[in-house]
């Protein structure tokens, strides 16, 4: 089970979707208000991905972790940058694999067919899978150059750099 947490706010859906395919909880709704997502982040453990100063200004009063995207970032770069921020894997783990709509976790119905046990959406591999392994391979590379600039700077040393070859996609694939 992957440990990191996040809840995201309204402007980000399409972070939190990439988050639940990597297998990560992660909440959403475009319906959370500001307040609303201090107190689930709080109460939850969770990391408050954002592009809202203001909103980030308070969490780190409050003390809890949050990350501030750039507000021009693409889904590589921001994908890219919570990775570096958070620690997590930049890789889909089939196994763990969360539905994009509601996120809870997927059922396996077959060899490459997976169906969410609360929303009743069905996923297989098709030909979308492409894509989502490019977009993941092209975070990966903008990872270990955040990782490789941050180190070059002297900051703590990180040992993702050192392994020189990421896993970049599924066990399964």
């Amino acid at each position: 089970m992957l440990s990191q947490k996040f809840i995201v706010d309204a402007m980000l859906g399409r972070v939190a979707r990439w988050l639940r395919i990597m297998g990560y909880d992660t909440l959403y709704s475009n319906k959370f208000e500001d307040w609303k997502i201090l107190k689930i982040a709080e109460s939850q453990n969770r990391i408050i991905i954002t592009r809202d100063r203001g909103l980030y200004r308070r969490s780190i009063k409050r003390g809890l972790k949050c990350i501030l995207l750039n507000a021009d970032s693409d889904i590589v770069h921001s994908l890219a940058y919570i990775a570096y921020k958070s620690k997590i894997d930049l890789s889909v783990n089939i196994d763990a694999t969360r539905c994009a709509i509601c996120n809870s976790l997927l059922k396996k119905v077959s060899e490459n067919r997976w169906v969410c046990p609360k929303c009743k959406k069905e996923y297989w591999k098709g030909k979308h899978w492409k894509t989502i392994e490019e977009v993941i391979i092209k975070a990966n590379s903008e990872l270990i150059k955040l990782e490789e600039k941050n180190a070059s700077r002297g900051a703590s040393a990180n040992p993702r750099i050192k392994q020189g070859n990421r896993s970049i996609i599924n066990r399964d694939s």
